[in-house]
């Protein structure tokens, strides 16, 4: 299992922040070169059920994932079946310089673990995993920026 963890600091509000980054229903649109196929199994108050189509590295991972949501300051999703079962990526949602309306910044502190599957864990290493999802939430930042 590979630990990740990195910072980003997004020219944003926390309110859009947080819409934009558990917006899973349109990750599809948002992001299709990581997310070629979404479909919404069920969504509750505190938990939705995602089936996801993830690629990472030039891999597709098909995954049964459950989003857990506590607006606006933290996002959790933990892949509860599927090609990397066992894998989480946690996102921290903090408000930076909150009094300045002109330029709000909001930081997203991402913690993750991935749970590689047997036959890939030779090809995967940590810092591709780490380098790799750096680039998603680098284009979340520009998605939520523009």
């Amino acid at each position: 299992m590979s630990k990740i963890s990195f910072e980003k600091i997004i020219n944003s509000d926390i309110t859009k922040t947080f819409k934009i980054l558990t917006d899973f229903e349109n990750f599809e649109k948002l992001l299709p070169e990581f997310y070629s196929s979404i479909s919404v199994k069920s969504i509750r108050n505190e938990s939705s059920l995602v089936a996801q189509h993830l690629h990472l590295l030039g891999n597709e991972f098909v995954i049964m994932a459950k989003h857990f949501s506590e607006p606006p300051n933290k996002h959790q999703m933990r892949v509860v079946g599927g090609d990397i079962k066992g894998s989480f990526i946690t996102e921290s949602i903090i408000p930076l310089n909150v009094n300045d309306k002109l330029n709000p910044q909001t930081k997203i502190i991402v913690d993750a673990e991935i749970k590689t599957p047997k036959g890939l864990k030779n090809t995967f290493k940590k810092q591709n995993y780490s380098s790799e999802l750096e680039n998603l939430y680098q284009k979340f930042v520009d998605v939520i920026e523009n």
